[in-house]
């Protein structure tokens, strides 16, 4: 995944925040709002609290039309982002992961092409975003995804892929650590600790593409695969 370039500029998404309508009027906006959702739409929901009862009416109203991606986790304020899927269907482990990647790598450009325009500010929250993103990601992989992998393959977690996976996070969250707490300063070096970074997630979301979720979607059955995403979606640290 080498850098990009890209625009610093990226139409927001609708923003509906649930802070300033009175709570038992709540739930209907939110449904409305994303109903109003062309494919491949997303709108922000903001809300004072994390939004644990939302999801569950989401995945029973809207089942396989969405993805639920957390860009802020508190303590004042939550941040998520909710997109319309291009077709509603049961989900698959392969296709949800891979589209968190692809989200997590816009993210990740959007940040570096802002600093590059002098926005510092907006750069380090848009890396904030990315960040969460990518921790989260790490976690619902190595709680949720590798155990049941594991458990399927009948490999222990110190062997075969998931190894390699979990030795490489930890890589991983190092360098993204050390990215977001310099890139907001403007004087600050981060190009080396980028290029590193984009190298061992180019290898690591490839071989996870190629061979643990797509493996591990061959283990489930439908039903299973699709309730897998939905723990996986409900994941919170």
């Amino acid at each position: 995944m080498p850098p990009a370039v890209m625009s610093a500029t990226v139409t927001p998404p609708r923003v509906l925040d649930t802070r300033t309508i009175e709570k038992t009027k709540r739930p209907v906006r939110v449904f409305a709002t994303f109903d109003a959702l062309a494919a491949g739409e997303s709108f922000l929901l903001v809300t004072d609290h994390q939004p644990r009862c939302m999801l569950p009416r989401f995945q029973g109203e809207r089942a396989g039309q969405f993805e639920w991606s957390p860009l802020e986790a508190g303590p004042e304020v939550w941040r998520t982002e909710i997109t319309k899927r291009q077709r509603a269907q049961p989900r698959e482990v392969a296709e949800a992961l891979a589209w968190d990647h692809d989200r997590l790598d816009a993210l990740e450009q959007r940040a570096f092409a802002q600093r590059a325009a002098g926005d510092h500010a907006r750069a380090a929250t848009t890396y904030r975003e990315f960040a969460l993103g990518l921790r989260r990601h790490i976690g619902f992989e190595e709680r949720i995804l590798f155990p049941e992998f594991e458990a399927r393959a009948g490999l222990p977690p110190d062997a075969g892929p998931t190894a390699v996976m979990r030795l490489e996070h930890r890589e991983i969250e190092s360098l993204l650590a050390r990215i977001a707490a310099r890139i907001g300063d403007p004087g600050a070096p981060v190009e080396a600790a980028r290029t590193e970074l984009l190298g061992i997630l180019g290898d690591h979301n490839l071989k996870e593409e190629r061979v643990l979720y797509p493996g591990t979607d061959r283990f489930l059955s439908d039903g299973e695969r699709d309730e897998l995403v939905r723990r996986i979606q409900a994941f919170t640290e």
